[in-house]
């Protein structure tokens, strides 16, 4: 089968037969991931989702720039994910150190953890809560939001389909 210069019945060499067979199983992989991922079973079209997003460390007059009933968007887009229905604040706690070289983890003075919920229309599918069409609402995710008044990098603190 193979020749004395490694070819397979004298016509192709086994390196680039394994060389194109790698190729092949590539692209192979490569069509499949792409085709099969976009689809998605819907669970429940065109439904309320509450998304929660958490800004870290911020300082009063942050917290006094979003209202309920305010519209936010991802930066740079006019797109509306949904309407703020719930705003909270908790202390912002660090570890610090003591004079006698004790570290405690304590709040820190005027610094507070907001969560902001939204109310947004979106879809429930296999693969996770969608708004938008595309955007994916994950627990854990980061994005950066707008209103008339706010900016901030967020991370998603909760979503769910009942508040």
């Amino acid at each position: 089968m193979l020749d004395e210069k490694g070819r397979l019945f004298g016509k192709i060499s086994v390196i680039d037969l394994i060389v194109i067979l790698g190729v092949v199983i590539l692209v192979a992989g490569f069509v499949y991931n792409r085709t099969s991922q976009n689809i998605r079973q819907i669970i429940a079209a065109e439904t309320p989702i509450y998304v929660t997003f958490e800004v870290e460390n911020v300082r009063d007059f942050s917290f006094a720039s979003v209202e309920i009933g305010d519209t936010i968007f991802r930066q740079h887009e006019r797109i509306p994910l949904g309407q703020v229905v719930q705003i909270t604040q908790q202390p912002t706690n660090e570890i610090t150190i003591t004079s006698d070289g004790t570290a405690i983890y304590a709040p820190v003075e005027n610094r507070y953890n907001m969560h902001i919920t939204i109310l947004a229309t979106g879809s429930i599918t296999d693969a996770g809560f969608f708004v938008n069409g595309t955007q994916q609402m994950a627990t854990g995710g980061t994005m950066a939001l707008q209103s008339n008044r706010f900016l901030a990098t967020v991370r998603i603190f909760d979503v769910s389909a009942d508040f």
